[in-house]
Order: structure tokens, then sequence, then C-alpha cells
């Protein structure tokens, strides 16, 4: 694809956004309780601040603020970058907004460079395709760190795939200073490394700076709450198996009615948990092998806290999986139509219920 395509695909989404946010109000009535001190801001103009909503607020309090009372679990490098731009951007809503943006977009360019290292552009094409009109694909737009993470996340495989290793080292440290999860790129690389017989110890050594985030994080909050591993106290992670949290959302799904708003956020919970289940096994089958490592564990991980909670905006990020949907997407039309019509159907109506204040992910 052509960056021009995939700035039109791009332009695509983000009216379709535009347009259902507009509509939203006629579905859903808004939940004023779930948007608290944002309220205000949200009737002012509903179209900036309702991508902000829920987890958006904490990065606009860590930028403004600094870190509040259990807030440790968010990183620091994207609430970070909404301050650094206050100047420039005095609103930090819109200032969260445009370095999603920006970052959103440049991750699509770099991700069309990674995958045409290997695949024909019409897979390319309906991998970007599926990714933008995923059900939660709205999160990589809001004030959340989906947009960032997944340019870090691309840009470092890019660079590695072709063997520019400082660059992707350090767009790798990035990550893990924006979410814990980008830790992942650590083994990942490694193996990418060894994959392409590149794993001297003078190429080896640099490779292990990339938890420098990490450390840099940690010791920031040796230095302000006493405890370097806060992140993961305020946290309830404990080991649990995908099977056992599949079986416990069975019950759940079977409990609530149809009838119930909970509802359709649990079947999209449901739903996500076994698909992306089903491609990282597969992944490593069709896979690099580093592809298919840092795939299952960004599935895995956010796991251990016994449920499929956020786990539909977490899995942005496993582009592997969208590679998948877009080689089969490739090959059959009328798989195009079935998937594109419950892809866009159900982000309508995620869409329209986050921006009226109801829990999706």
């Amino acid at each position: 694809m052509t960056i021009r395509q995939i700035v039109k695909y791009f332009l695509i989404w983000q009216i379709f956004i535009v347009v259902v946010t507009l509509l939203s109000p006629s579905f859903f009535p808004l939940r004023q309780s779930s948007l608290g001190g944002t309220f205000s801001l949200y009737r002012k103009n509903p179209l900036l601040y309702s991508r902000g909503n829920f987890e958006g607020t904490h990065y606009i309090n860590i930028s403004q603020k600094d870190y509040g009372y259990a807030e440790q679990s968010i990183f620091p490098m994207y609430p970070r970058l909404i301050h650094s731009l206050k100047f420039l951007i005095p609103d930090p809503y819109l200032a969260g907004v445009v370095i999603s943006l920006i970052s959103f977009l440049a991750g699509l360019i770099i991700l069309n460079k990674l995958l045409s290292l290997d695949y024909s552009p019409v897979i390319v094409k309906w991998t970007i395709l599926a990714l933008l009109f995923f059900p939660t694909s709205f999160f990589f737009g809001g004030v959340y760190t989906e947009g960032l993470f997944f340019f870090l996340v691309v840009a470092s495989f890019y660079f590695a795939r072709t063997r520019h290793w400082i660059l992707a080292v350090l767009l790798a440290a990035a990550a893990t200073n924006t979410r814990l999860i980008g830790i992942v790129l650590l083994p990942s690389l490694i193996i990418e490394m060894w994959h392409q017989g590149q794993a001297t110890v003078r190429k080896f050594l640099p490779v292990l700076l990339i938890p420098l985030g990490l450390i840099s994080y940690m010791w920031y909050l040796q230095h302000t709450t006493g405890n370097p591993l806060a992140f993961i106290t305020v946290t309830d992670i404990r080991i649990v198996l995908p099977y056992q949290v599949l079986w416990r959302y069975l019950k759940m799904i079977a409990s609530v009615g149809p009838s119930n708003l909970a509802y359709p956020t649990l079947m999209l919970e449901g739903m996500v948990g076994i698909m992306f289940l089903v491609t990282s096994i597969y992944s490593f089958i069709k896979h690099r092998l580093s592809y298919a490592v840092f795939n299952s564990l960004v599935y895995l991980i956010p796991t251990l806290t016994g449920n499929f909670i956020s786990l539909p905006r977490y899995v942005l990020i496993c582009f592997p999986s969208f590679i998948l949907a877009g080689q089969l997407l490739a090959t059959s039309k009328l798989g195009r139509v079935l998937a594109f019509t419950i892809f866009i159907t159900s982000l309508t109506v995620f869409l329209m219920m986050f921006v009226s204040g109801y829990w999706v992910s």
C-alpha cells in the first residue's frame, strides 16, 4: 500500500468515529456518573472529551499533577509527552489525542513497511483494514497509550527486521516506559536476532538495554513511593490459566441476560478471549517465532488477573493476529463481507457505549 492509501483509510476511519460519536446520544443515554468530574468538559465538546473517558482521566491527571493514589500501574511515557506539549497545546485532552493519532498513523505506515517484507500488498491491505475497523480500534485515537505503544512496537520490529538494531532497541526501551507489557519485546527481539543469525556478543549486548524504560520507572517509584514494584502491587495479579477464565465467562454470560448493558461487553471480552487464544497458537505455525512469542505473551499476561477485562483493548497490539485476519480476508470475498459486517456493527455499538459513559474495555 502507498502512504496515500493508508492516509485515506485512516481519514475514513476517523470520519466514521466522529459520525458515530455525534449519533450516540440518539441510541444511548449519557451515563453522567461514569464521567465524574469530566462531565462539564464532556458537555462542552463531546467529540474531544469523550476520547478520554475512564482510564483516560488518569493519564490527564498524571500529566497535570503527577501520580495520585493507586495510579502507579500507569507508566510515564504517554502522560509525560502530554505534559511536554502544554505550551504548544494547552488542553491536555487535545494533546493526548494529537499524540495518539499521529503515533497511530505513523505506526500504520511502518506496519505497512514491516508486512511488505513478507506478504503481498493485498494481505497488507486487509490486515490494516481489519485493524482499523476492529470493534475497539477507537482506543487508538483516544487519550490512551494504544496509539503510541502500537507505533513503538511495530517500529521496533521493523528496525529489527531490517537490522537497524540500535533504533530497534531505543524504540523498545521507550515501549517499556509506556506499558509494562513492553517488556515482552526483550525475548521477542532476542529471538529475532537469533533467527537472523545476528546474535554475536557485540550485537547482543545492546538488546539487553531494552528494559531501561522499565528500570527508570522503577527507580522513580523507589524514590517517590519506596516501592519499585508499585506498578504491580496496585494491581491484582494471580496465576489463572486461560481455560479457567473462559469457563468463568461462560457462566457469567449465562447468568446475565441480553437486556443487561453489561452483556455486550461480556460477549466481546469472551469472544476476543477465544479468538486471540486461537490466533496466538496458530501464529506459531504461520509466522516468525519472534512474532508468535510476542503475540502469545501480549495475550496471556493480562489474563493472569483471572479475567478478560480490557483484553479487547490490549489485543489491539497483537499485530500477528491481525496478519492472520488479513491472510484470511485476502482469500475470501464472503469472509470479507461477514467479517466487516460484524466489525463495523460492533465498532459502532461499542464506540457509542464508550462515548456515552459505559464501560467497554
